[in-house]
């Protein structure tokens, strides 16, 4: 059986079966947004890998009232201030924001390398028996029949299947060139016998089957009958043991299979079938499926002997193919490789076994037995290789699966790393920017299975099932949940502490920021956190004062401005605007009005006044007073475009391009510079920038 469609685990083979967020009862990720202030408030939304998605401003007055330098606050509409920018545009050719326009996108870093952990259990579809689990519940010293009892749940044991004929399609030679070839002793094909040691081809012509001997694999080939019927039986026999046996002809050797082989032409397609007893069949499939070595564990064989029973119940219970077989030899069945294998052709080939006595003994133990269900019906008892600890349910209820967690088990709980560039490639959504989970099966640890999930990312979004995220990442289970890396959660946290508060962060802040990001945190959550602090509040502050009075922040000042943002009365970044305003910056300017607009230009916008700027705003200091100035100015799209130049420097460290100046310039007037703090500090490229500044 598959992994990811029927049930089946190979343990032996390279297998491919077919990750989560912390989400409310509703199946949405609950993540922290931020304000314009820098406070967070809880909403619906997804958490973001690499980027960050910020609330909006609320519409509304701003009040500021503060004590320190003089400064008195003011009091203004957002509608009364658009107004006056608009003016402003008009008479003096400022920028002014049309609050009905939407952001461009903003210019950042798309390099895909940021470092992402999935997190899984179990390893299959978890339908039916967990192989692995009944070797934790046999070493627990449950026998055979309570293991399947416990995964087949409305089923009961039987023993009267008997021991008929299952014909099994070989699909690797499905479809391909239309010669068979076999070697083996007594080969026989309709009227056509080869005594001893032989070599047979049958080649269908398009109307019927020629069957030649040749004295190699290689011929030369003479025919030696013609068969008319588009299915004709090779069998073997003059030998005793596994010489008896028929095998293939392939270019790296050999396969030997108990019973005879079949070529079988259906609506044009050939194909190759192994016509076998069932008991024979399932002593391949059982030393493929499930490790024979676990029989030599203590009470491993009952594992073994559960196994056989799931295999023959499955095999009897499968409806035809194509190609009328019932069964095939790979996953999308059940793993069966014959009795051995050669790497050469001959009867002096050295022979590897696929079977083994250990499930051979099981087979036996277990002969004519399968699970029927309350109508009489032989079950399709699918299995996979490891449930992680809960059956998925199907059509056998879905059970508590305690014996998974058996020691040795590689697949109980698993991890995967990757990039976002590499899973968004593979989800095919460009670089991934966002994975939200919004369904789980409700069965287990986080929920349980994913049944749904959306994609986003910088080329398309898609929603999908957890089974297809699942063989897109190429993921053990679809039970999984998607997590930062343990190493860029902690370069984030580290870098937001240094570029917010100017300092280390502290182990228990690495430790304990780091957890709630692998949990599914956002850079946003963080970046609101640190700035709602006081301690950012008097950096801020005291960069304000630096910055627009030229001087150190004075502890009554510092003292009333903190006190005023914690309270509410205006927020963080209104403080460095209302200095502007103050006296303390007027007598500075000489008390002079054009002075003074000069000064504000010059320190706000780093360059100084044309004549009809000047003109312009010194008329507006003595008909309205110097706070339409400082907050005309400040409201300006260069001025917040300036900011938002300031925020590239402080988190990227450099200059921003055209594209991104003019994009968070917008989004700061109409959005608040909260948003451009935590939409610049939660870009891919800051979190790259993070990882080479403070390496793992």
């Amino acid at each position: 059986m598959t992994h990811g469609d029927s049930g089946h685990h190979d343990e032996h083979d390279d297998e491919h079966d077919e990750h989560d967020d912390e989400r409310d009862d509703e199946g949405t990720t609950v993540r922290r947004g931020v304000d314009e202030d820098g406070t967070t408030g809880t909403r619906a939304g997804t958490t973001r890998a690499g980027t960050t998605r910020a609330g909006t401003i609320r519409a509304g007055t701003i009040r500021a009232r503060a004590t320190g330098a003089g400064t008195t606050g003011r009091t203004g509409a957002v509608a009364r201030a658009v107004r006056l920018l608009t003016v402003a545009a008009v008479v003096l050719g400022l920028v002014a924001v049309d609050a009905a326009r939407g952001p461009v996108a903003p210019a950042h870093a798309e390099d895909g390398s940021l470092r992402l952990t999935v997190t899984g259990h179990g390893w299959g579809h978890g339908r039916g028996m967990g192989q692995w689990g009944a070797l934790g519940y046999a070493q627990q010293g449950a026998p055979y029949q309570t293991i399947l009892g416990h995964y087949y749940g409305g089923t009961r044991l039987a023993a009267d299947a008997g021991n008929p004929w299952v014909f099994v399609e070989l699909t690797r030679f499905t479809g391909a060139a239309t010669d068979v070839l076999v070697q083996g002793y007594g080969l026989h094909a309709g009227s056509t016998s080869v005594p001893g040691y032989g070599y047979l081809r049958l080649r269908w012509n398009g109307s019927a089957t020629e069957v030649q001997t040749g004295p190699s694999c290689g011929g030369p080939w003479t025919t030696a009958s013609t068969v008319g019927a588009t299915t004709v039986e090779v069998g073997a026999g003059g030998a005793g043991g596994l010489d008896g046996l028929i095998r293939t002809c392939e270019p790296t050797g050999s396969t030997g299979y108990r019973g005879a082989l079949q070529l079988r032409v259906v609506g044009g397609t050939r194909y190759v079938v192994n016509a076998v007893q069932i008991d024979d069949y399932v002593r391949g499939v059982a030393a493929a499926e499930m490790p024979p070595s676990w029989g030599s564990t203590p009470n491993g064989m009952a594992a073994l002997r559960a196994q056989t029973v799931a295999a023959r119940s499955y095999a009897l219970a499968s409806s035809p193919r194509a190609s009328g077989a019932t069964l095939c030899d790979t996953t999308a069945c059940q793993v069966y490789r014959g009795a051995f294998s050669t790497g050469a052709q001959g009867p002096g080939a050295a022979r590897t076994l696929r079977e083994d006595a250990r499930s051979d003994q099981a087979t036996a133990e277990t002969s004519g037995q399968v699970m029927r269900t309350s109508a009489g019906r032989i079950a399709r008892t699918e299995f996979s290789a490891s449930t992680g600890g809960w059956t998925a349910g199907g059509t056998f209820p879905a059970v508590v699966d305690d014996g998974d967690a058996v020691a040795g088990n590689p697949h109980h709980t698993w991890t995967l790393a990757t990039t976002v560039g590499e899973a968004g490639a593979r989800l095919g959504v460009g670089v991934l920017r966002s994975f939200t989970v919004t369904g789980r099966n409700g069965l287990g640890a986080e929920g349980g299975r994913v049944t749904s999930a959306r994609v986003v990312g910088t080329t398309a979004t898609r929603t999908m099932t957890g089974n297809e995220v699942r063989q897109a990442l190429g993921l053990k289970s679809d039970w999984f949940t998607v997590s930062l890396s343990p190493a860029d959660a902690a370069a984030l946290v580290r870098a937001l502490y240094q570029d917010l508060l100017g300092r280390d962060a502290e182990p228990s802040g690495v430790a304990s920021w780091s957890g709630l990001l692998i949990g599914g945190a956002s850079s946003a959550d963080l970046v609101g956190v640190l700035t709602s602090t006081q301690e950012y509040r008097e950096r801020r502050v005291r960069q304000a004062y630096a910055e627009v009075l030229g001087r150190p922040a004075d502890d009554g000042g510092l003292r009333g401005w903190v006190d005023a943002v914690a309270a509410g009365r205006l927020t963080i970044d209104d403080v460095q605007r209302l200095l502007y305003e103050s006296p303390e910056f007027y007598l500075a300017s000489g008390s002079d009005d054009a002075a003074y607009v000069g000064r504000v230009y010059t320190v706000m916008l780093g360059r100084a006044p044309s004549p009809e700027e000047s003109a312009y705003w010194v008329a507006r200091v003595r008909s309205t007073g110097r706070g339409s100035v400082g907050f005309g100015v400040w409201m300006s799209l260069e001025a917040a475009q300036g900011r938002a130049a300031g925020y590239y420097r402080t988190f990227l460290g450099r200059e921003p391009e055209w594209s991104g100046r003019v994009h968070w310039g917008q989004v700061l007037l109409e959005r608040g510079e909260g948003v451009v703090r935590v939409g610049i500090a939660g870009s891919d490229e800051y979190w790259a920038r993070a990882r080479v500044r403070f390496p793992a």
